[in-house]
């Protein structure tokens, strides 16, 4: 039985046949598929402050607006979250959130992957001292 060789070792299946020098060049794989998710996860930080900026603006400007045209205070906060476009705002800020929450859980998939690797070479080099 031969393992599946993907472009990342996160997306190989261990077997007892698989090489030191493959499971190497997974982990190298690996490292560069986390840098590339670093830098990715850098501009989904940057989009989310961008639309968190963008939203809070919104409200407070919606809420002078409401205040000013004599709505009640008690109420203000529903009816600034109730308006069009301060709720297309907020849900694009919770879209970039959640690009980014998904982002850095990758980004643990791919540490998770190398360690997992790590922990496999000492094993074999384990087994192989032991024989």
């Amino acid at each position: 039985m031969t393992p599946r060789k993907n472009l990342n070792l996160s997306q190989t299946t261990y077997h007892s046949n698989i090489t030191p020098a493959e499971i190497m060049q997974g982990m190298s794989n690996d490292k560069r598929l986390l840098s590339s998710k670093n830098a990715e996860y850098l501009r989904y930080i940057e989009q989310r402050a961008e639309a968190e900026k963008v939203y809070s603006i919104a409200v407070a400007e919606k809420t002078l607006y409401f205040k000013s045209e004599g709505h009640p205070v008690s109420i203000l906060r529903d009816i600034v979250r109730g308006d069009k476009y301060v709720a297309d705002l907020k849900r694009n800020l919770d879209i970039a959130d959640g690009i980014a929450k998904a982002c850095h859980e990758s980004m643990k998939d791919i540490r998770a992957s190398i360690d997992s690797a790590r922990s496999y070479l000492s094993w074999l080099k384990a087994e192989m001292q032991s024989q």
